[in-house]
């Protein structure tokens, strides 16, 4: 786990070595789970036709994954729903988005939570404990995805201290499940 103070308790993503309970969901489960990710995040799930057939499981930590030809896209933690970085870059949601400077990247896709010195943008309709892309501020290409620690009126009037809890990154173990 990260840290102990914060009632963001998520745990780092564990090393996939196998994914337990695997089996490809039936058309009606598929529509009840698309509409129950685009009921969570606010948003529709695009880039879908109708031969699309997903495929669900279970990790070792418990988190379930929603797959699409052996890409994990979606996952659940703790009962919070959330795009994968493979989703956001598919295009296949679009969630808000927090940018950060070219100096932070690095940190950010190592893991690091996102401090509000190194933010550049923050879109409007952020509310605290909502789903966050994070990207990079000349690009827009989404480095994390992670959970808002205050909304975005917040955010902004903030000068200092941890402002996003980075959830799933660049080169944790649910990226490399997927690009190995």
């Amino acid at each position: 786990m990260r840290s102990k103070g914060c009632k963001y308790n998520y745990q780092l993503m564990p090393k996939i070595e196998k994914i337990k309970k695997r089996h490809f969901l039936k058309k009606k489960e598929q529509k009840a789970e698309i509409y129950r990710i685009e009921n969570e995040l606010g948003t529709p799930v695009k880039e879908l036709d109708d031969k699309v057939q997903f495929e669900t499981g279970i990790l070792d930590d418990g988190t379930k994954v929603l797959m699409l030809k052996n890409e994990i896209l979606f996952f659940e933690q703790k009962g919070n729903l959330f795009p994968s970085l493979h989703a956001l870059l598919k295009g296949m949601i679009e969630i808000p988005k927090v940018a950060v400077d070219m100096g932070a990247v690095r940190f950010v896709v190592n893991g690091a939570d996102i401090m509000r010195p190194g933010i550049t943008k923050i879109d409007d309709n952020i509310r605290k404990d909502s789903v966050v892309a994070i990207v990079d501020e000349r690009h827009g290409k989404a480095l994390a995805v992670g959970l808002a620690m205050m909304g975005s009126t917040e955010m902004e009037a903030a000068t200092k201290g941890k402002v996003v809890r980075s959830i799933h990154y660049h080169g944790d173990y649910l990226w490399d499940f997927t690009n190995r």
